[in-house]
């Protein structure tokens, strides 16, 4: 037993030994590598130029929305198109039944036949009895009334051509064709039904450019002109912030509210965007001298954000800062750092404070 004992001490002291020895070794490692020198790029901090944006909230529209009618009573004899469905310019998508009017241009063609012939008759015999006059066998008033006769049925061939004209206009409206390429959003008939003048049938919008209302406010309003880029975003994950053109700036406000309407345009020939979608819009109004670095040379830890800077011994020291704005792959710093520090960039993962730094370009 006491064997065991002193072979269970030595043991015990054995591995207390050698977790020592280990433990003595890693902290020797780690002191070394952070006295070590490094390669790596290394800059200093400036003053840079940042835009200064005025957010406005709006709705996604359609650049153009139709909602489609007729102007005749007729029944629903095709359905062309489902909605959703993307259409093209002058493609028919619903058509009425047009025997009745096919039936009524019949009708007038004769109709205007018979005018015509009547009206050949009455200009041949108002010929012939002006000529007639001149040679003094016929009245005065003969010649009036072949006259009255003509200018009457010139009149009724008019009228004739007329109804014709109306009846075939009837006709191109049993076809309800696309007034632009876009998409169906709506459908209210199905094969069958009765449609009457003025009753919506199917929307169509154009959608290969979006439209955006949104207001501004009073002290904005005077730093947005036309044709001028403004950001917008969505709140559709993925979908990334895109550019839109201002189009429209009201001259006048709401006296309630102070506030002015703008109107943006937006490309979407991925069709991505839709209309309904909530938007928000980023107005450039100004800019501001800030500091600022490379996004890349950013150590981010969890929530909190650092630099590698130099010290005057040009050793790494991590310093904790906080970060403001973005403009494009720079980086605003709001704390944490002044002008004219040694920031190093490269390879940050590989960097620990305490090492040397040798500059290379």
């Amino acid at each position: 037993q006491m064997k065991a004992k002193i072979f269970l001490g030595i043991s015990t002291f054995a591995l207390a030994l050698l977790l020592s020895g280990g433990c003595g070794s890693q902290s020797h490692d780690q002191g070394s590598q952070a006295g070590s020198t490094v390669k790596a790029p290394v800059f200093r901090a400036s003053l840079q130029r940042f835009p200064i944006f005025t957010t406005a909230m709006g709705t996604l529209e359609p650049y153009e929305k139709a909602q489609l009618a007729t102007r005749i009573m007729g029944q629903v004899k095709r359905v062309n198109v489902e909605e959703g469905d993307r259409v093209s310019v002058g493609q028919v998508l619903i058509q009425l039944d047009s025997r009745d009017i096919s039936s009524r241009i019949e009708q007038s063609e004769a109709g205007l036949a018979a005018a015509r012939s009547q009206f050949n008759n009455a200009r041949a015999y108002y010929e012939r009895i002006k000529k007639l006059y001149e040679e003094k066998s016929a009245t005065r008033q003969a010649l009036d009334n072949a006259r009255t006769q003509y200018e009457s049925a010139e009149a009724a061939v008019r009228a004739a051509e007329g109804r014709i004209t109306e009846d075939r206009a009837g006709l191109a409206y049993t076809n309800i064709t696309a007034p632009f390429a876009g998409f169906v959003t709506s459908r209210s008939v199905q094969k069958g039904d009765m449609a009457s003048p003025g009753m919506p049938l199917v929307t169509v919008e154009m959608q290969d450019s979006m439209k955006i209302l949104t207001t501004v406010s009073e002290k904005d309003v005077g730093m947005i002109n036309v044709g001028e880029v403004a950001w917008v975003e969505t709140d559709v994950p993925g979908l990334e912030r895109r550019e839109a053109r201002v189009e429209v700036v009201l001259q006048g406000g709401n006296p309630k509210t102070r506030r002015f309407k703008v109107k943006l345009i937006m490309a979407n020939e991925d069709s991505k965007l839709r209309s309904g979608m909530f938007a928000r819009v980023y107005f450039k109004t100004g800019s501001v001298q800030t500091l600022a670095v490379p996004d890349s040379v950013v150590v981010r830890r969890g929530q909190l954000t650092g630099l590698f800077v130099l010290d005057e011994e040009n050793r790494l020291r991590l310093r904790w800062v906080r970060l403001g704005r973005t403009r494009g792959s720079s980086v605003e710093v709001l704390s944490g750092l002044t002008a004219g520090e040694k920031v190093v960039a490269g390879r940050l993962r590989l960097l620990r404070e305490g090492q040397t730094v040798e500059e290379v370009r």
